[in-house]
């Protein structure tokens, strides 16, 4: 696994406030951690929160989930869902509730844009047939939260929107590399802690640490599961970048023929390959 050295740690530790991870998120964890988790236990301390119940609903009964009913309470969404996604949701709400102060860019944005990489990725998961590689559950969670430290580093400094504007139009450098360049940290390690602070899943968090790690695809100690993963979020990416702003991701560039590699595809393959995900995006989601 990727390590950060102890004393860099340390000191990004405490120069970052993180948030104090919710009350309802230690419940659920609690139960989550029992041998056999209680669905009902966990929709009993879901529900005491009324917009909390409201959001996990909405998104529920998105195409996202492919449902064919309405689920009219929260009970039946875990119980259709599994605690697993269910716990995933309420974390992803909670977070976007603890950053509801002001900060150096407008926060929505990010969580809407959050939580659409996470719709593509079910679509490309489903149109690369690859659901037996991975869980859409470890996809999905991993699409919501791997950007979670912009949260942190918008909250830090002033003048964070000028450095995302310099990454976002630097396709020939690693967008983590240019934080780097002006704070001596980036989103990528500041994600991390924020994650273990929340007690999410080792493996997520380490997913959120290298997730613009280009040499992940290349690393033999890496299984194929986790490259998978890798893989999938960088290609779901750019196409919804192609989707929303008519432009390639800024790091596709540099991640494209790796990721082609990956998936065994050609140039051709993948333009045709990205215009149906696109047309698949656009009817259920547009």
């Amino acid at each position: 696994m990727f390590d950060i050295d102890d004393q860099r740690a340390e000191k990004i530790a405490k120069s970052f406030h993180i948030p104090a991870q919710p009350l309802v998120l230690q419940q659920l964890q609690l139960e989550q951690a029992k041998e056999d988790p209680c669905p009902l236990a966990f929709a009993d301390v879901i529900v005491k929160d009324v917009a909390l119940s409201a959001s996990v609903l909405k998104t529920v009964n998105s195409p996202l989930f492919g449902l064919n009913r309405t689920v009219t309470d929260i009970k039946q969404s875990v119980m259709l869902l599994g605690t697993s996604n269910i716990n995933t949701l309420v974390t992803f709400f909670q977070l976007e509730k603890s950053f509801s102060k002001p900060r150096s860019i407008t926060l929505e944005k990010y969580w809407d844009l959050a939580m659409e990489t996470a719709n593509m990725v079910r679509i490309v998961m489903d149109h690369l047939q690859i659901e037996s590689t991975i869980q859409a559950e470890d996809a999905y969670a991993f699409a919501l939260f791997r950007d979670c430290g912009i949260a942190l580093m918008a909250g830090h400094y002033d003048d964070y929107k000028e450095v995302l504007i310099e990454a976002n139009n630097s396709p020939n450098r690693i967008f983590t590399d240019v934080e780097e360049s002006h704070y001596q940290t980036n989103h990528a390690i500041v994600g991390y802690f924020l994650a273990c602070a929340w007690h999410l899943p080792e493996s997520l968090c380490q997913y959120i640490l290298r997730h613009h790690d280009l040499s992940f695809l290349d690393s033999p100690n890496i299984s194929e599961h986790d490259q998978t993963l890798y893989a999938l979020i960088q290609l779901a990416s750019n196409v919804l970048n192609k989707y929303k702003y008519l432009k390639d991701d800024p790091e596709w560039l540099l991640s494209h023929d790796k990721v082609l590699h990956f998936f065994h595809l050609s140039d051709i393959d993948y333009h045709e390959l990205e215009e149906d995900l696109k047309d698949n995006y656009e009817v259920q989601f547009g």
